[in-house]
């Protein structure tokens, strides 16, 4: 009941006010900003709740889902005024990890650019965004729409559909279809593509050198796509295009957000910036100024980070009275932002039980099984019962809890394994042990864990010493682009990411007990 009297008061008493003098220019600015917390030091960003901050984006934090919902409720309780967005990185299962706000995991999206099963894609984002409401999480930043043409991208690699642009706009709007359904925001994400680059917006402004032709015939075909089908956000990218803006990057150009995004291509939806505490944007200038620039070129939803939101606000409130931002396209930002809650049902009660957790894990783990592809298989596979088996897999101490699935399924069918993990960072004396138990194995499982091209040096050798002197099966655990450097391998398996189901699925192709039907959703070197 409390969300409907919200409702009635926002909606019935504020234009009574407004006959009167109606929210004030910094009131509209504040519905705008969404600020980044950990769910661990929530009380960061409450105080700008209370001031009548838009939304909230939760980041890391090792929470239950009980947890998570009283976080997002008391979230919620101390908005003054219309309920809040809150947000979370929820793309697929490179971003988080079990622990990770009690939220159950889900397939990498190129996991399920190789299953290419848009029926299952739509029902698990559908029971996935079931979760997130009931969770109190109302918007996703996802799908990443972003075609992933660079093998060498440092930051997409796995978090994207493949390299097909049809696929990606077909696999995506499954995601998009599947949020909808849930009641979830979900905001498509990085306009125009991220997925030519090579440098990280993170860490610098990369600049895409693509004709606009290009850009149309690949990288914007997932996006028209989407806004056929009515996605209700679009994320912008922190990348410079000099066909579209030589001066401006995306999230700050009006040739490409006010032109392109909005004129040409004739989306309706919500804007949202990127984040602007990107090295990519605060290299070059303050959150508080980029900010009242993107709004200016067309951004209706500016994410902060962990900046400040009170000098953004005050940012933003100058240059509207100044002029260099006009009241119009302030007021249409602050409409198109309470018309999206409202679409979104932010003002109606929210969930707080799911019957579909079962439903969920099945499909999680049909389509991991769907997905794992055989990439070379030189007579090695199924494995032989009679050999001694050393799985020896390099990945971040995070992720041991999933490792042991594959392990698991090995020893379940008679197999005679022993499991290592070892950090892809190797340190002083563990190459003497991996070779010590290599020694010991007659085969050898490898998991290879790359993020993107150029990393885990250290790692790389030692796989590559090891394949070259046993009979070995390689698992591309996370970005399938690392495949090409391993020939030595007699088999490889391409996983796309290392959640449980897909370790379990990997163990059960090893034993054939499953025999993997993925197709590569990305061109690989020869």
């Amino acid at each position: 009941m409390r969300y409907r009297r919200r409702l009635l008061l926002f909606l019935l008493l504020l234009p009574a006010t407004a006959r009167a003098a109606g929210p004030s220019i910094e009131e509209k600015a504040a519905q705008l900003l969404i600020a980044a917390a950990d769910a661990a030091d929530i009380s960061t960003v409450t105080a700008a709740v209370k001031a009548g901050l838009g939304g909230v984006q939760l980041q890391w934090g090792s929470y239950s889902l009980e947890d998570t919902r009283r976080l997002t409720a008391a979230l919620q309780e101390a908005a003054p005024g219309a309920p809040l967005f809150i947000a979370v990185d929820y793309e697929g299962g490179s971003v988080y990890v079990p622990t990770t706000l009690g939220l159950l995991e889900l397939p990498t999206n190129m996991m399920l650019g190789a299953a290419a099963d848009e029926n299952n894609t739509a029902t698990l984002f559908y029971l996935a965004g079931k979760e997130l409401r009931r969770a109190g999480i109302n918007l996703a930043f996802g799908p990443v729409l972003d075609v992933n043409t660079n093998p060498k991208n440092p930051i997409i690699g796995i978090r994207s559909l493949g390299s097909d642009p049809e696929q990606a706009a077909r696999l995506g709007g499954a995601i998009i279809n599947g949020l909808k359904a849930a009641g979830v925001v979900a905001v498509a994400k990085h306009f125009p593509g991220h997925g030519a680059a090579a440098q990280d917006s993170h860490k610098t402004l990369p600049e895409i050198a693509l004709s606009t032709a290009d850009l149309a015939a690949v990288h914007l075909v997932p996006f028209r796509a989407a806004i056929r089908l009515g996605v209700p956000g679009i994320m912008t990218a922190h990348i410079l295009y000099p066909a579209l803006d030589a001066r401006n990057p995306a999230t700050l150009s009006p040739a490409v957000l006010g032109g392109l995004l909005k004129r040409e291509l004739g989306y309706g939806g919500l804007v949202f910036t990127d984040s602007l505490d990107m090295s990519a944007i605060t290299s070059r200038r303050s959150v508080r100024k980029a900010a009242a620039a993107a709004l200016k070129a067309g951004a209706d939803v500016l994410l902060i980070g962990k900046a400040d939101p009170a000098p953004v606000i005050r940012e933003i409130a100058a240059q509207v009275r100044a002029g260099r931002i006009s009241q119009e396209r302030l007021d249409d930002a602050y409409a198109r932002v309470l018309a999206a809650k409202r679409a979104a049902g932010l003002f109606s009660p929210a969930e707080t039980s799911s019957p579909f957790d079962k439903a969920y894990v099945q499909i999680t783990g049909d389509l991991s099984r769907r997905g794992l592809t055989l990439v070379k298989n030189d007579g090695l596979l199924p494995l032989p019962r009679d050999k001694k088996i050393a799985v020896i897999i390099f990945a971040p101490q995070r992720f041991a809890d999933n490792a042991i699935h594959l392990y698991r399924v090995l020893l379940e069918n008679g197999y005679q394994a022993s499991q290592y993990l070892f950090d892809i960072r190797l340190k002083p004396g563990e190459k003497e042990q991996i070779r010590l138990a290599a020694a010991q194995a007659d085969i050898l499982v490898l998991g290879s864990f790359q993020w993107a091209a150029g990393q885990n040096i250290g790692q790389r050798e030692i796989i590559t010493e090891l394949a070259a002197g046993k009979p070995s099966v390689l698992l591309s655990l996370m970005n399938p682009y690392d495949l090409a450097g391993y020939p030595q391998a007699r088999a490889a398996l391409a996983l796309y990411g290392m959640t449980a189901p897909s370790m379990a699925a990997a163990g059960e192709a090893l034993s054939g007990l499953l025999e993997p039907a993925g197709q590569l959703p990305v061109h690989l070197s020869k």
